[in-house]
């Protein structure tokens, strides 16, 4: 497949010269009358071709190809007078069709502008599976304690979580550390705080999120399974703020405009800062009733500057800290202990136009996580791992002619971790590591008629201290074909991924955190070629639906190894290869006063690797289901309004029972004495050893799952602001899904009880703006 898809992309790359010089477009900037950019303006080109897109961040659009003549160019958006500009579209060139809106304010009641975003990733993109949540759905849906744009992420389609304990996320039967997690573009490495209960992201924060479950393009790179980009929100004009208070912590988030002096100083036209803060308090709510000293501090700040000549900056950062210190000794738990872990992002970007259709970004910035385990009566003993990765990259894009988009880009990254244990005085063991990663792109967008085609080519190289140096080639393609009158498309990509990052987390563990290791001499690099196709409809009433298909394959995963000579460390990881493959459904309703999705998804993903419990050398091999294969996955989510101003939020989510290996039964060790000679039954301090007889690995699979949640919203406007106090319901009829089994041999019969997940679970909080 690999000679395959080298051959389609290098074919598109050679298309970015005019094949189809039949088509022209238009393009431009939309600003207030203030000069500032203004994004997600609907832009309309109707003529004779119509079509609708809508402005990024910087106020950019291009719409092609269209067919040559006379056009009225409409640009539209709520709080802004309509605009419109009559051009002429010739054959092979982009015509400028710049706006600048005059404020209004609008007394529309009931009035929403949705659907564009749809519409532009519908006819923009050819071959990538992209899935769209705004902040605002993530807010009205039902979770835990307060909104989370993770567990938001967990009800789309082809998305796994195993665990109510647990926001970690598997796509399309990839390992959970396959996905790469961008804060504004920044990777983030552990986005949890308490293991994995809820993500980073403070709510306030969040604009959108988008996850490219597939087929993304050569610009992301170092992950095989999917890319979820967060971008923060800057706010509203002026002075704004906004706090909540719910069952786990209370944040607080401010905004503020730069004065027209400070941006002038700063050589900007204009800016806007926003911060926000939070802080649990699980520890003080428990105390009354038992000492569990656990609490999480975050601080995140984001700043979004404009420059004279339309050019933006923004500054993003974010640290945050989870800490559970049992400093003293108590009855119930005589060990004292520190255990703290956090993140930490900063980072930096402009972007900037220079001519028409023609867009320059830079960025650089630095992202970490670490953990550290402390023991106050044993100073000897501790634990730590970090990781650390500072991120220096160049994009660019020009649109060349004949409806044919192309971008560039590169990037070189350092990456650092380090692995310690000590115990004893003595350091136990010590592992780290660090290296270049230099990667290059390039990729072309050609579209005609009613075919888009997109080719990529991405290189790169990794060089660890460690010794050696690996090169890496991933072309990837994407095919689409409108049908239907442009309200529905066929598709199909096909691509390699490559990975030189791991993480040796167990996911069996419903809770844990991810140590992170390279690959080099202890692990090798991940690879992994998908193919993926399918059907898509995006209709003008704000209805979309898609049905895709995807086969993907991995070399390269690993696994901890529990046979390991602990004097040899190249074999603490179990080299192995994966396989998934399945389909997903999606069915979304974005407008109207109803509204939500039905997502349903097959899967069935396998991993094989050297079966340690076999003889060495003897080559065997054990290939079963990872924990993640859940084969149905079926996810109903709605908003909906009720009486009294009450928006309601529901999700019901059903899934196939995941996989565990299951208990035979027990036997009795015997001792054979070469003296006597004789067997007897081993014993310690008088009572026989018994062993656990297996079933074959994940062999088994637990009841299926299912759930309801519910929540309840009502926001109360007063002068200063609005208040929204809500109540949420998880568990709604206390469905009791198995976490796991214990099995007690000891009695007879024996026994087998299970642990829970989520009961019914009520919580309430309230969000306030000001």
């Amino acid at each position: 497949m690999l000679r395959w898809c080298i051959f389609a992309s290098a074919l598109a790359l050679a298309c970015s010269t005019p094949l189809f010089a039949q088509s022209g477009g238009v393009g431009g900037v939309v600003r207030d009358g203030h000069g500032v950019a203004v994004p997600v303006t609907v832009v309309e080109a109707l003529g004779p071709t119509r079509a609708t897109v809508e402005t990024d961040s910087l106020g950019r659009y291009r719409i092609a190809p269209l067919a040559p003549g006379d056009y009225v160019v409409r640009a539209t958006r709520l709080g802004y007078d309509a605009a419109e500009l009559r051009v002429h579209v010739q054959a092979d060139r982009l015509a400028t069709a710049d706006f600048t809106l005059a404020e209004q304010a609008l007394a529309v009641e009931g009035v929403r502008v949705e659907v564009s975003r749809e519409r532009q990733r519908f006819e923009g993109t050819a071959g990538t599976t992209a899935r769209q949540l705004t902040g605002e759905e993530m807010r009205s849906l039902p979770g835990l304690a307060e909104p989370d744009i993770v567990r938001a992420v967990d009800l789309l389609p082809g998305v796994v979580t195993t665990s109510d304990f647990s926001s970690a996320f598997n796509v399309r039967g990839g390992s959970a550390d396959e996905n790469l997690i961008l804060l504004d573009g920044f990777p983030i490495y552990n986005p949890f705080h308490l293991g994995g209960l809820f993500s980073v992201f403070n709510g306030d924060m969040v604009r959108q999120a988008e996850l490219l479950e597939g087929g993304f393009p050569p610009r992301y790179g170092n992950r095989v399974s999917s890319v979820l980009r967060v971008d923060s929100d800057p706010g509203g004009a002026g002075f704004e703020g906004s706090a909540g208070i719910s069952a786990l912590a209370a944040r607080l988030a401010l905004g503020q405009d730069l004065s027209p002096g400070a941006a002038s100083r700063l050589g900007l036209r204009s800016g806007r800062g926003r911060v926000s803060f939070r802080r649990s308090y699980v520890d003080a709510v428990l105390k009354p009733v038992v000492d569990f000293p656990y609490h999480l501090q975050d601080a995140q700040g984001y700043f979004e500057g404009w420059t004279r000549g339309g050019g933006q900056w923004v500054v993003t950062a974010y640290t945050g800290d989870d800490v559970l210190d049992f400093g003293h000794a108590t009855a119930s738990f005589p060990l004292r202990l520190r255990w703290a872990w956090g993140n930490d992002v900063v980072g930096a970007r402009y972007t900037g136009s220079w001519g028409r259709g023609r867009v320059l970004e830079l960025q650089g910035g630095y992202s970490g996580f670490g953990t550290s385990l402390r023991f106050p009566d044993f100073g000897d003993t501790r634990f730590d791992s970090r990781i650390g990765q500072l991120n220096l990259q160049a994009d660019a894009a020009a649109d060349v002619g004949g409806g044919t988009h192309l971008e560039l880009g590169g990037e070189a990254n350092h990456f650092a971790y380090d692995d310690r244990l000590d115990a004893g005085g003595a350091e136990f063991a010590r592992y780290r590591d660090d290296g270049w990663l230099v990667g290059a792109y390039a990729q072309a967008h050609q579209r005609s008629g009613a075919w888009l085609v997109e080719g990529g080519l991405r290189g790169d190289a990794w060089s660890p201290r460690s010794g050696g140096t690996f090169a890496y080639l991933s072309p990837r393609v994407g095919v689409k074909r409108f049908i239907a009158g442009g309200q529905g498309a066929l598709k199909l990509a096909a691509g390699r991924y490559t990975q030189v990052l791991h993480s040796v987390r167990d996911e069996q563990l419903p809770l844990g955190l991810d140590i992170w290791v390279m690959a080099g001499q202890r692990a090798p690099a991940v690879i992994s070629d998908q193919v993926q196709g399918g059907v898509e409809a995006l209709t003008g009433q704000g209805w979309r639906a898609s049905l895709e298909g995807y086969w993907r394959d991995f070399r390269g995963v690993v696994a901890n190894n529990y046979a390991e000579d602990p004097n040899d460390p190249s074999d603490d990881f179990l080299r192995g290869r994966g396989r998934s493959y399945g389909v997903d459904f999606l069915l979304k309703r974005e407008v109207g006063p109803v509204n939500g999705w039905i997502s349903a998804s097959w899967l069935r993903a396998t991993r094989t690797f050297p079966d340690y419990l076999a003889p060495a050398g003897s080559g065997a091999e054990v290939s079963y289901a990872p924990l993640f294969d859940r084969r149905i996955d079926l996810d109903l989510v709605l908003r909906y309004p009720l009486p009294g101003g009450i928006e309601g939020g529901l999700h019901w989510s059903y899934g196939s029972g995941l996989p565990y290996t299951s208990v035979f039964g027990a036997y009795s060790f015997y001792d054979y004495e070469l003296l006597s000679p004789r067997v007897r039954p081993r014993t310690t301090d008088g009572d026989p050893v018994t062993a656990i007889l297996l079933g074959p690995r994940n062999g088994a699979r637990y009841p299926p799952y299912h759930r309801l949640d519910l929540s309840f919203r009502k926001t109360y406007t007063r002068p200063w602001g609005s208040i929204t106090p809500y109540l949420q319901v998880l568990n709604a009829y206390n469905r009791k899904n198995p976490l796991f089994y214990f099995f007690n041999y000891d009695l007879d019969p024996p026994t087998r009880t299970g642990v829970s997940m989520f009961p019914f679970l009520p919580t309430f909080g309230a969000d306030v703006t000001f």
